[in-house]
Formats: C-alpha cells, structure tokens, sequence
C-alpha cells in the first residue's frame, strides 16, 4: 500500500513514517515537501492509496492545492494534518473535498484513527468538532457571494504569487485571473493585491494554518 505524505517538516514525517509502519502492514511512504513534486508522484504512482497532506507549505496553499488534486483528476482520499485548531479552517478543508482532518498535536490513538478511517472510506474530524461540521455554516465568502474559484484565486494571491504562476497552478489563462483579481477588489472594495489581502484577512476570508 502507497501512502503519499506531503509535508515540509522532516521530523514530522519521520514521525507519521513509524505510526504507518505501525498500523499497516508494509507501507510504502513516499514524500514530497512542496506541490509540484507531490503531483509529480500522484502522476507516477496511480496506485497511491491516501494522501496524507500539511497545509502549510512554503508553495501553494492547501485548499488551493486540495482543488488542484481533484481537477487534475486524482481522487485519492486527503487526511489533512495540520497544527491549526481552527475550526472555520477543518470546514474549508473539508468543503474543499478532503475526507479528513486531524490536528498534529492530537494523540497517537487519534492519529491512528484519522488514517485508519480515511484509508477505509470514512471521514474523520476530531470528535469535539463532529456535530460542529455537519452543520450548515454561512461562510464569510459566503456572505459575500465570493465563488470558490475566487477563493481559490485569494489563497494563492495571498502568498504572493504572481497571475501566471496562479494560472498555471489553476489551468486556466492569465486574462481569466486578472477577470478573477477584479471581481475581489469590486466585492471588496481595494484596488490593488496588498490591500485586497489585508481586507480578507480582516473579514475572515483567509483562515490562518
């Protein structure tokens, strides 16, 4: 079984290296620490079984990228694990089609329950937040009518990554993520990216990792 981590922090993938060591039986672990080189293994390896992904990477957002996975086609099921305790952050995930999210400083019996669930087609949150994220929650984007493509567009702006390199994250033109850029600076009222992210900041839109 292929288990694909996607994580900048090596003690930390050393760590999730010995718990699936522990929990399955022969696990291969591959590893990437930025988005290019994780879609360049999902592209080599079909047979990954489960995604295990950090949403803090130095490249790419991770909800930006869990969209990107998806419209590249690849459906592997997505534990997120992260060292936020945001609540509004878990729903982004999960909303964004990941099946799971798990907090790093969780213990070890919940770590093994987060893989072991997702791996076998389930979904897992921490237990506190169950009732919390099936319910149904106007998001601040939501309020705004902000389209999750727009969303998709600010995660990456906000990281300071130029239109084509945003583009070519997406795959789509130029032209459409300046049509995009646009449509937030008119729902926001900025008018340049400085001021637009520190107003998305401001509202909530941008959850923090």
């Amino acid at each position: 079984m292929k288990i694909l981590i996607v994580e900048d922090h090596p003690l930390f993938v050393e760590g999730l290296r010995i718990i699936l060591d522990d929990l399955l039986v022969g696990p291969e672990v591959l590893h990437a620490n930025h988005a290019n080189p994780a879609l360049e293994l999902l592209e080599q390896n079909p047979d990954i079984s489960m995604i295990m992904l950090d949403i803090g990477l130095p490249d790419i957002d991770g909800r930006a990228l869990i969209k990107i996975i998806r419209s590249k086609g690849f459906g592997q099921p997505i534990l997120v694990v992260s060292g936020s305790e945001s609540v509004q952050l878990a729903q982004e995930m999960i909303r964004a089609d990941a099946q799971g999210y798990v907090i790093k400083s969780s213990p070890l019996l919940q770590l093994r329950k987060a893989i072991s669930d997702v791996l076998n087609g389930g979904r897992y949150v921490p237990e506190q937040w169950s009732e919390i994220l099936k319910e149904t929650v106007e998001t601040p984007a939501g309020k705004l009518r902000i389209t999750d493509r727009q969303l998709d567009v600010l995660y990456l702006l906000a990281q300071g990554h130029p239109n084509k390199v945003i583009a070519g994250w997406l795959g789509v033109s130029e032209h459409t993520i300046k049509t995009h850029i646009q449509a937030l600076f008119d729902t926001l009222n900025v008018r340049n990216r400085t001021a637009c992210v520190r107003e998305a900041e401001r509202l909530g839109l941008l959850a923090v990792s």
